[in-house]
C-alpha cells in the first residue's frame, strides 16, 4: 500500500499524515510557517503533509531565533536530530505489545538514500502512538528514538538484507559496479510523483 492509498483506505487517521501534527504530540521544537524558533540553530524544513516521499522539499537551515522568512507556506520547521535513520515496521500483539515486523537502517546524503541495512533492532514505539494499534501495520521512521514520521501502510521497499538505491543520474556506473561486488539488480521505480529530478528506477540487493 502507498500513502495515498492509505489516505483514502483510513479517513479517521489522517492527522498522523501532518508531519507537524506528529512533531508537536512527540514533544519536537518545532513550528509552522510564521512561526520562529526561540533559540538559534540548524533545523529541518519539510512540507507539512508529503504523500509523495522521497523526501520531497526537505532541507537544513540555520535558523535564528524570531527569523520567520526561511520556512515558506505548508512548510514547517523542526528541531535538527542525530543518529541513525530508521525505517520500522510494526504490529499491534494482545496482550505483548507492539512487535517489529522489519525495520532497516538508512545512510544518506543530503536526504538522498544510498542505502539501506536491515536491522534486529529498532526503537521503542511511543505510548503516544497507542491509537495506530487498530490498524494491521504502520510503518515509522526514527532518528535515533525520535520519531520524524509515521505512515499507515508497511514499508513498500523490497525485502532484502541490503538494499542499494539506483537512480536516473548515476544508474550505468553504479549498477555495473555492484555486480561486481555480487548485487542482483532490481527494478523498483519512484519518482514521488515528477518532484525529483533523478528517479529511483531499482535497487542493488543482497
Amino acid at each position: 500500500m502507498e500513502d495515498h492509498q492509505a489516505w483514502k483506505k483510513y479517513p479517521e487517521y489522517r492527522k498522523w499524515f501532518n508531519k507537524l501534527y506528529v512533531s508537536e504530540l512527540l514533544g519536537h521544537d518545532s513550528g509552522p510557517c510564521g512561526v520562529a524558533p526561540n533559540k538559534d540553530g540548524y533545523y529541518i524544513i519539510r512540507p507539512v503533509y508529503n504523500l509523495s516521499g522521497m523526501s520531497v522539499g526537505a532541507s537544513k537551515a540555520f535558523i535564528k531565533a524570531g527569523d520567520v522568512t526561511k520556512v515558506p507556506p505548508g512548510y514547517f520547521w523542526c528541531e535538527w536530530f542525530e543518529g541513525d535513520h530508521y525505517s520500522a515496521s510494526f504490529k499491534w500483539v494482545d496482550q505483548v505489545g507492539w512487535k517489529l515486523d522489519s525495520c532497516w537502517i538508512g545512510n544518506k546524503l543530503d536526504f538522498r538514500f544510498k542505502s539501506w541495512k536491515r536491522s534486529s533492532y529498532a526503537p521503542p514505539v511511543p505510548d503516544k502512538l497507542m491509537e495506530l494499534s487498530n490498524l494491521p501495520i504502520v510503518n515509522i521512521e526514527f532518528i535515533g528514538d525520535k520519531v520524524i514520521e509515521v505512515h499507515l501502510r508497511d514499508t513498500p521497499d523490497p525485502d532484502y538484507d541490503e538494499l542499494i538505491p539506483i537512480f536516473e543520474d548515476d544508474a550505468m556506473k553504479m549498477v555495473d559496479i555492484y555486480e561486481s561486488m555480487g548485487y542482483s539488480y532490481i527494478e523498483s521505480f519512484d519518482d514521488a510523483d515528477g518532484f525529483i529530478e533523478s528517479a529511483r528506477i531499482g535497487f542493488m540487493v543482497k
